[in-house]
């Protein structure tokens, strides 16, 4: 089924359409508004607007709820009509990281990294 829905995803914001609240359903599975309003920690409302396709959302609430639900940010700036997929194609290549990729030193090194730019 996952496969259903990735292909589902990749149709939409690959440019056939930049209906929000059709992407909201399909990343969500098809929650509730509640649902998805208690995940995100929002309003049922905003919610609401969302799916009915009232109101976008902001830029930083699109990448959210993409993240939220596991997807890449730029997909959701697709979806929610910030971007047209063309613009991202050709320039970012979304791979999921897996930590057992890589070696303990290099796990080391980008956490020292990530320390080191903080701060700490």
């Amino acid at each position: 089924m996952q496969g259903v829905a990735d292909s589902q995803i990749a149709r939409h914001a690959g440019g056939m359409s930049n209906d929000w609240g059709t992407y909201l359903r399909t990343i969500t599975d098809g929650a509730s508004g509640a649902e998805i309003a208690r995940k995100l920690g929002v309003s049922d409302s905003k919610v609401s607007y969302w799916k009915r396709g009232e109101r976008p959302p902001t830029i930083s609430e699109a990448i959210t709820v993409s993240r939220a639900y596991g997807r890449p940010p730029l997909e959701g700036l697709v979806a929610a009509g910030y971007l047209e997929a063309d613009e991202v194609a050709d320039h970012v290549t979304v791979q999921p990281a897996v930590l057992g990729g890589f070696t303990d030193a290099q796990l080391a090194d980008e956490l020292l990294r990530r320390a080191q730019s903080r701060g700490q």
